[in-house]
């Protein structure tokens, strides 16, 4: 019933559409008319008043007349306008309700570049989208949506600059680890040898040095990337700062005293499951140790300070936070360092960090510690080039691109939050892709605004729960638009008034609903658009750059 109700009403919209236009525009031409009418009279007076009558004698008469007929035309358009509601009948609304659009052609051809990340594809002229600004991205996008084929693989086919990507299966580096080969350098981290690549390694405690005055702060940043503080869970922040305290002074100790060999993480684990009076004895040790400025003593001190019991749970929670350290597959790969993610800002490098879906829960602290230790290394080397201490150094032009994939298992990581906000100027540009809004609310909470707020392009696709399509809806903005209302009386003639309201241009279920080969693209400072979505495998641009997989 609802259907044929808005089949009659369409109908009854289109055939009103057709009789109306000609009288607006008959009452159009007769205001405009009337309006010069009364000018033409006004102004035929003055000229009278000044030349005498008859009128038309003199050509300066017409030069009085003809203001007073143009401005009456155009006082009587004015009042048509005002009078007859044709504003919102054709549409010329205006934005006294909200301004929000879509991309016109024009403004989506401004992305039509040469160079640049690609975010999708013009669907007026089939041409690439390609974002070439300094600010970071950010993807929402469900499971298989197609973030892998439309935006990870294709930046990894196309972009020549470094690149660190998370590859949760594999699959990126088998797919375009052989096009990554033709820019420069890569590197697979692969401790569970699934992308059938010869995994690479990286030790986290090779850049640390016994003399450097920055130990203690290495070691520091290490620590908040063991030890995971769950969002919300307040008892736990205690027991955690003093994790982070006994595990900092072990990691300085190992460092200061070990040798070169032996200083790992493998190490610093071993350290922590002694014997309870080899663990003392060690820590008396500690405290007899001078090295890092005292910081390893005080360490030791602060332990030892502690009751048996309150000991014991830093201990215990220490020994928790460090349990994936026990795989040797994962202390084959931290146990050497075959590069140096420093090397992404001088030389074109690729770095993929694959750790397998059903591995993230156990595993996840390792991404967490390399992707924290690559923000803090390019962080210093940005530093130490920027202050001239190295000499001149020659760098990468292009920023170093962080694909982070599955960024909701790295948890809550105060460097990455530090990064999206303060590093973009430090040749680094961050591409969180994440499932929905939930994610990073859970991991940040209020603080979630900070990785919108500084995304320079933010890309959504396969939307399908209500609070991300709501958060989207209210992101675009409204429209302002227009609208008739009727009212019939018995034995009056029918009235017709016009008026005006706010609509979201997209409104929630609009967004849920949206075809699955069409993306929406926020770019600062652009209007909204509605983009195709990249797939690599069927793309032209992309022939012959992959390695195809068996389906």
């Amino acid at each position: 019933m609802r259907g044929v109700i808005r089949l009659f009403d369409g109908l009854f919209r289109v055939f009103g559409r057709l009789i109306f236009t000609p009288i607006l525009l008959g009452w159009m031409i007769g205001a405009v008319l009337f309006g010069a009418m009364i000018g033409f009279i006004i102004g035929g007076v003055v000229a009278m008043t000044a030349f005498g009558p008859p009128l038309g004698h003199s050509a300066w008469e017409w030069v009085i007349i003809a203001p007073p007929v143009f401005i009456g035309g155009v006082f009587g358009f004015q009042y048509w306008r005002k009078t007859s509601g044709a504003d919102a009948f054709f549409g010329l609304t205006g934005d006294s309700h909200g301004s929000a659009r879509f991309a016109s052609r024009k403004e989506l051809k401004k992305l039509q570049g040469d160079d640049g990340l690609l975010i999708g594809r013009n669907p007026h002229t089939g041409r690439l989208l390609r974002y070439d600004g300094p600010a970071h991205l950010i993807t929402l996008a469900p499971t298989r949506a197609g973030k892998g084929v439309g935006t990870v693989i294709p930046n990894l086919l196309a972009a020549e600059r470094s690149v660190l990507v998370i590859d949760p299966k594999g699959e990126n580096a088998r797919i375009a680890g052989e096009a990554r080969r033709r820019f420069g350098t890569v590197h697979v981290l692969d401790p569970f040898e699934v992308s059938g690549m010869p995994s690479a390694a990286y030790n986290p405690l090779d850049r640390l040095t016994p003399d450097s005055l920055d130990l203690g702060e290495d070691a520091a940043s290490l620590t908040e990337a063991l030890v995971m503080d769950p969002p919300g869970q307040v008892s736990e922040a205690h027991w955690n700062e003093e994790a982070k305290a006994i595990l900092g002074g072990l990691i300085m100790f190992c460092v200061c005293h070990e040798d070169r060999d032996r200083r790992c993480l493998a190490t610093v684990r071993e350290y922590l499951t002694l014997p309870p009076e080899k663990l003392r004895a060690l820590l008396e040790l500690m405290q007899d140790s001078d090295a890092a400025g005292g910081l390893i003593a005080r360490a030791a001190n602060r332990f030892l300070g502690k009751a048996d019991r309150e000991a014991a749970s830093v201990l215990s929670n220490a020994q928790r936070h460090t349990h994936f350290l026990d795989s040797p597959r994962i202390a084959k790969v931290t146990s050497r360092s075959d590069f140096h993610f420093s090397d992404l800002r001088h030389r074109i490098t690729s770095v993929f960090l694959v750790l397998p879906p059903n591995r993230m829960d156990a595993y996840s602290r390792w991404l967490r510690l390399l992707v924290s230790q690559a923000l803090q290394d390019i962080a210093r080397d940005a530093e130490v080039s920027g202050s001239g201490q190295s000499g001149p150094v020659e760098r990468l032009k292009a920023p170093a691109l962080f694909l982070l994939d599955e960024f909701a298992a790295l948890g809550r990581l105060e460097a990455v939050e530090r990064a999206m906000g303060l590093m973009a100027g430090y040749g680094l540009q961050l591409w969180p892709i994440l499932q929905d809004m939930s994610q990073i609310r859970d991991l940040y909470g209020e603080r979630a605004g900070t990785f919108i707020a500084n995304a320079g392009v933010q890309q959504v696709f396969g939307v399908n729960d209500f609070e991300t399509a709501k958060w989207l809806s209210q992101m675009i903005g409204q429209e302002t638009t227009g609208f008739q209302t009727d009212s019939y009386k018995p034995g009056d003639n029918p009235s017709f008034s016009n008026n005006l309201t706010g609509r979201d241009l997209l409104t929630p279920d609009e967004i849920m609903q949206m075809p699955p080969d069409l993306q929406l693209l926020r770019v600062q400072g652009q209007p909204s658009a509605l983009a195709q979505k990249l797939r690599y495998y069927a793309d032209p641009e992309f022939k012959g750059l992959f390695v195809p997989q068996n389906q």
